[in-house]
């Protein structure tokens, strides 16, 4: 099937948002990145899968690679694609594509804090894909409120096998999911924290 065009920042409407969700598991490098494999493999391995549902729709099934596709089925009538953009061995990113109910780009990453501690993030910069959509995000917002109950599933789904200990370790402490929301101003161009 002919490629769907990618819905970038620019071809929303409405205020531009900054979302942050991160998580820190106390964990060695090694199990981090063979979560982050896992992960890579199979991304509904870690979402929640009574809140969204990952169908690759383009790619290999074992692997995930720049320009796999995927059907994201969300709870509701927000169900849209992405593409994979990039893959590292410690993240990957996603950008929507034409028929997404946003426009713009998440990404899944993970960084060594010490020896014994990583931090997992999801990160999105995107507007709302229309008016209607813009509505129910900004002004009245269900859909925020749903995204960021999904986010702190996944964040905390991925945390948790991260801190399974390696040959019989204790499993690691996990901290709370923190989630850091950001509003650019449409008039003055400023960033509001929510």
């Amino acid at each position: 099937p002919k490629q769907k065009e990618t819905q970038k920042v620019a071809d929303g409407v409405g205020p531009l948002y900054h979302r942050l969700y991160s998580v820190v598991v106390q964990s060695n490098w090694e199990n981090a990145l063979r979560s982050m494999q896992r992960l890579q493999r199979n991304l509904n391995h870690f979402s929640p899968q009574s809140m969204c549902r990952f169908e690759k729709s383009r790619g290999s099934e074992t692997k995930l690679s720049p320009g796999d596709e995927f059907e994201i089925h969300i709870t509701g009538p927000w169900n849209g694609p992405v593409r994979v953009k990039d893959v590292t061995e410690t993240g990957f990113s996603l950008v929507t594509l034409d028929g997404h109910i946003e426009a713009g780009e998440i990404h899944f990453r993970m960084g060594r804090i010490d020896s014994e501690k990583v931090r997992f993030e999801v990160e999105s910069l995107a507007k709302s894909h229309d008016h209607l959509i813009d509505l129910l995000y900004d002004k009245i917002p269900i859909v925020k409120f749903a995204q960021t109950e999904m986010w702190k599933k996944f964040c905390r789904n991925f945390g948790e096998e991260l801190s399974f200990g390696l040959q019989g370790e204790p499993r690691g402490e996990i901290s709370d999911v923190e989630v850091l929301t950001e509003r650019r101003d449409e008039e003055t161009g400023q960033w509001q924290k929510m």
